[in-house]
């Protein structure tokens, strides 16, 4: 079994059981102590549970740990967001698309802004779907249900097999930093596989970043250079970047702010 396979099951193993201990992941996986904690410990890092001695707690989730994508005006890059969800719906998006849209709060900032007809919306997102819904109810909206973590979005093989289905014309992905060396970073080691579906399922591949994760690196590296087709960021971008990114074959497109 692969590591993120055996991390998104021990995640829903301990979100159904409430709590779990080494002994009994040891037993349910049949692989060493070590391995299951350095696993707990990858879970711990990215916030999905709390570790304790012996073994690891569920995470409780309280309403205000999600980070509303519906209401950015308490983000410090909100005016950044907007300005690449605009300039994405408006250029990037056609009449009668099937789209990808992850359910992080950057890619999601192209929602308010869709305009053309006959789209159909798929996601991860919870807070996601309340945005179509609250600003376009007549787009077809697909959600994928799975493992809900703190930021609102759905993981684990359940959002991996729903998108494995579907082919779309473009995926809208972002990611929570982006360096020369690590390429596309995130701090959700149980993202990589299922961004990966996302965007191999799709015709094309649209990065959205705004200019504050660049030269910033996450935990767990889920995407690189080219894996995408398309980099859309905002006018505070550090041209030098840009340019290595681009004589890599990376179509970037540089948002005024």
């Amino acid at each position: 079994m692969l590591k993120n396979e055996r991390q998104n099951q021990i995640l829903q193993l301990i979100q159904q059981a409430k709590s779990m201990s080494l002994a009994e992941l040891n037993e349910f996986f049949d692989v060493s102590s070590m391995t299951i904690w350095r696993d707990l410990d990858d879970l711990a890092r990215a916030g999905l549970i709390k570790r304790i001695r012996g073994g690891a707690l569920a995470r409780e989730r309280a309403r205000s740990e999600f980070q509303d994508i519906t209401n950015l005006k308490d983000n410090p890059h909100a005016d950044k967001k907007a300005a690449i969800g605009n300039y994405a719906a408006t250029n990037l998006v056609s009449k009668g698309d099937s789209i990808t849209i992850e359910a992080g709060s950057t890619a999601s900032s192209i929602v308010p802004h869709l305009a053309v007809p006959n789209l159909t919306i798929l996601t991860n997102g919870l807070l996601t779907s309340l945005m179509v819904y609250k600003t376009n109810p007549d787009i077809m909206l697909m959600c994928s249900g799975g493992v809900l973590i703190e930021t609102g979005a759905f993981i684990g093989p359940q959002a991996e097999d729903f998108f494995a289905n579907f082919h779309t014309q473009k995926a809208f992905i972002s990611a929570e930093g982006l360096t020369i060396k690590e390429e596309f970073t995130d701090s959700t080691p149980l993202y990589t596989n299922l961004k990966k579906i996302m965007t191999t399922k799709a015709d094309k591949t649209i990065m959205m970043l705004d200019s504050s994760k660049i030269g910033f690196s996450s935990l767990v590296h889920v995407m690189k250079f080219n894996d995408i087709d398309i980099l859309v960021t905002d006018s505070e971008a550090p041209i030098h970047v840009l340019d290595s990114i681009k004589d890599l074959g990376v179509d970037i497109h540089i948002v005024e702010i």
